[in-house]
């Protein structure tokens, strides 16, 4: 009996042996790849000490997230011969014949290559590794970034595209499959290929991106100073707030369920700084206290969160008015739906002689049937919090 146990375990030790080896076709395969990223990180590395001068000096100044300096390393990657853009698109893309080249060919069906790098925070880059043999494509994502004062490659990630696509507006996105379920970062990148004008962006960074599209509805819905029911004066006032002071509102929200007095004169200065309204039309809109004079204020919670993946705003067009009124035709480009032309509004806003300005009408013009402004989650109703937060 013995002898039949310890037959029986070692042959269950060669079977799990057995598992666990690796064939000489897995483990070339394995090799290659690990020769394969190792090419990479030595060229991405030794590519990305060129930009040690820049790094160190916009470290220095504390401005290695500024656009100016993320700007000097997306050219420098041109004198290098290579495709480059910034992650939020806000620069032009260098070389970007070389991937509208690559995606017309893919079109038809031929064989491709093409690597796109696209600067980040801190002096990052990712480097994206395209190959497309006409019919199934590719992608070899990497990542550089600055560590004990040195360019080291920190990611690398081989994968097929699932999809993509080449817009007529100039984007190129790409989409890795994800399984249902998956709670990562989504799979949909996507690049600015073609240009757009330096006014377009200037305006865009000025009156547009401090709002966005995140936590606000100002730019999906129709609006003006007769008809304004349909804002959100709450959220209005969070993200004004930091458009004013550069900070967030001082009031918790500790995962909602609390509620704040907010003095009459705070919240309506807000309001009042980037909206043409009155006091008593922000108080139609508000819960507004006349006996101390306060605004009840409810942050949001973990009731009405928003999705993260929001779009982003682009300025496509723009026309000054004989009053010196800005209209600014925008589009939200969303990533991760893999449109450029999400919503398209036409803003109108009001600059004054002080640098200051105003948002005076907000009109939607067209809206992709797959959008639907799907990211923006309204706040709670009354009947909803009271039922989510009354045991609170």
């Amino acid at each position: 009996m013995k002898r039949k146990v310890i037959a029986l375990l070692v042959i269950c030790v060669m079977v799990l042996s057995g598992c666990g080896k690796t064939t000489p076709e897995e483990k070339s395969e394995e090799t290659v790849q690990d020769i394969q990223q190792k090419e990479i990180a030595d060229d991405f590395e030794e590519l990305m000490e060129g930009t040690r001068e820049l790094y160190e000096k916009a470290a220095e100044n504390k401005l290695l997230d500024s656009l100016e300096f993320q700007k000097q390393v997306i050219d420098y990657l041109g004198q290098k011969g290579y495709a480059a853009v910034d992650m939020k698109d806000q620069v032009d893309m260098v070389h970007s014949e070389q991937v509208e080249t690559y995606c017309e060919k893919a079109k038809r069906g031929e064989s491709a290559d093409v690597v796109i790098y696209s600067v980040i925070e801190q002096g990052g880059v990712v480097r994206y590794e395209l190959h497309t043999d006409g019919d199934d494509m590719d992608a070899i994502v990497s990542t550089v970034r600055w560590t004990d004062n040195k360019p080291c490659m920190i990611y690398y990630h081989k994968f097929k595209v699932h999809s993509w696509k080449y817009t007529e507006k100039g984007y190129l996105f790409l989409e890795e499959y994800h399984p249902p379920g998956f709670d990562g970062a989504p799979g949909e990148t996507g690049f600015r290929v073609q240009p757009l004008d330096k006014t377009c962006r200037e305006l865009n960074r000025k009156y547009v991106m401090p709002l966005g599209y995140a936590l606000n509805n100002l730019l999906i819905t129709n609006w003006d100073n007769q008809n304004y029911t349909e804002l959100d004066f709450y959220d209005l006032y969070e993200k004004m707030y930091y458009m004013k002071y550069g900070k967030q509102v001082p009031y918790e929200a500790n995962y909602g369920g609390v509620e704040y007095e907010v003095p009459e004169d705070e919240f309506e200065e807000v309001i009042k700084t980037y909206l043409p309204f009155s006091n008593t039309e922000i108080e139609k809109g508000t819960f507004y206290n006349s006996d101390n004079r306060t605004f009840r204020y409810r942050p949001r919670g973990l009731y009405d969160c928003e999705f993260p993946y929001e779009p982003y705003p682009e300025v496509i067009s723009y026309e000054k008015l004989q009053d010196g009124t800005l209209k600014l035709t925008i589009e939200a480009v969303w990533e991760i739906r893999m449109l450029d032309q999400a919503i398209t509004s036409e803003l109108m806003i009001k600059p004054m002689e002080d640098g200051s300005f105003q948002y005076l009408s907000n009109k939607v013009i067209k809206s992709d049937q797959n959008a639907n402004a799907g990211w923006y989650m309204p706040r709670l109703t009354e009947e909803e919090w009271e039922e989510n937060y009354s045991n609170n």
